[in-house]
């Protein structure tokens, strides 16, 4: 069955200066030719591959856009197919324009994931790679997008090929196997960076009413996004916005707060409240340093220690924060939230005090990561993650029948086969 020419918009509409649309398939060059007119080369299927070329996108006769096209030859491509890559004004009438030029031509109008996902169809790439393109356009910070690039480039393929090599050697070497042990770990402490990176954590702010929680917010995301007022309750609804805290992005989501309140509208924001709190990885408890702990202090606190019980599958980190600092002091913090939540900072949000202290302490499980380091592998999916961790598990087996002296050759050869096969699977459908 003949495949498909497949045409998407690959950069963001109307974001840019330039816009980009990829062509990619066996018509892809006989497709575009027939709207490109080309300044010095007349018919783009005699192109050189990886070579570009200045000419005017047409319809009808009638110049659509001035382009540079791209032609790459299925050796070249990064699909495995031949692909044009047509660069034109970044205006969304352009970009679209192209593209319907390029549909009416032949080609079949695609999301740019479908695009995405021919090179691992065509064996240019392997899953690994085809996971990390996906989600580079989707990055939120510059060292996601390094990150992501990394991997797209095979530094964790690379790793996972490696290891199933070394295992493949290794018998019943247990030194060896204690050395494949430990890189398995050490790439397994990579997971929470590589998934921080791919998708924010959520960071949920929580505390009783005009504590300062959207001040705080606010000075965070160093501009006024949320409404602040002296009145309490102010916030009724759970408000996300996205921060960046030396290049670990977070979604930050400012909370109604959970107290007790016969307003029907206010109950639902605390029932909202409460919702949020379940899903977070990160929360800010937020107490006003002015004010002796009242009742809705304490009822978060049980509320958080509570769910801090309940969530054995998931570390959820939290941070009380003492606001208000610059006032008089008439809180004490250490009293009220016990030994249960530290580290705990001391801020004023309205003058931007102590807030270095507190995005430290918000990222001080990634500092070993933001000074990142080219090229080193990072599991960044739990798809990943969990194939590595049933490797390593096989790996312990093995290294458990070596120290019992029990390794008959087919219980080790099992554990061998089924940890190869568990990385082979990061690699591979």
């Amino acid at each position: 069955m003949k495949k498909e020419t497949i045409a998407s918009i690959t950069t963001p509409i109307g974001e840019g200066g330039i816009g980009v649309i990829h062509v990619s398939g066996p018509g892809s060059l006989e497709i575009v030719n027939t709207v490109f007119k080309g300044k010095k080369l007349k018919d783009l299927r005699k192109a050189e591959s990886k070579r570009l070329y200045y000419g005017d996108i047409c319809s009808n006769s009638s110049i659509v856009d001035e382009v540079i096209v791209n032609a790459l030859r299925e050796q070249d491509s990064y699909t495995g197919e031949d692909l044009v890559e047509i660069n034109c004004h970044g205006g969304i009438l352009a970009v679209k324009s192209i593209l319907e030029c390029v549909v009416s031509a032949g080609a079949k109008e695609a999301h740019w994931e479908e695009l995405a996902s021919s090179p691992l169809s065509n064996n240019k790439i392997d899953l690994i790679q085809e996971e990390a393109l996906l989600e580079i356009p989707k990055a939120k910070t510059k060292l996601g997008v390094k990150v992501l690039l990394d991997q797209y480039n095979g530094a964790l393929s690379s790793f996972i090929q490696e290891t199933v090599e070394q295992f493949e050697k290794c018998e019943n070497n247990k030194e060896l196997l204690n050395d494949i042990n430990s890189k398995l770990r050490e790439i397994l402490a990579t997971a929470s960076f590589g998934g921080a990176i791919a998708s924010p954590q959520k960071l949920i702010v929580t505390g009783k009413p005009n504590a300062g929680k959207s001040t705080l917010i606010n000075a965070l995301l160093k501009e006024d996004r949320l409404i602040t007022h002296e009145d309490p309750g102010t916030t009724r609804d759970a408000i996300d916005e996205m921060i960046s805290i030396d290049n670990i992005p977070f979604t930050i989501i400012d909370t109604a707060g959970i107290r007790e309140t016969d307003n029907e509208v206010e109950k639902l924001g605390v029932l909202e409240s409460k919702k949020q709190l379940r899903e977070a990885d990160k929360i800010i408890i937020v107490f006003d340093n002015s004010k002796p702990a009242e009742k809705e202090d304490i009822e978060i606190v049980k509320f958080i220690k509570e769910l801090k019980l309940q969530k054995t599958d998931k570390n959820i980190s939290i941070s009380p924060v003492l606001n208000k600092a610059d006032l008089p002091g008439r809180l004490e913090l250490k009293t009220l939230v016990g030994k249960t939540f530290k580290p705990m900072s001391q801020v004023s949000a309205l003058n931007g005090d102590g807030l270095s202290t507190l995005e430290d302490n918000l990222i001080s499980e990634f500092k070993e990561f933001t000074k990142y380091t080219p090229k080193r592998p990072i599991i960044f999916t739990k798809r990943q993650q969990e194939y590595v961790s049933m490797a390593l598990r096989s790996s312990e087996q093995c290294i458990h029948l070596i120290d019992e002296d029990n390794n008959t050759s087919i219980n080790y050869s099992n554990y061998i086969n089924d940890l190869n096969h568990n990385l082979l699977l990061t690699l591979h459908h």
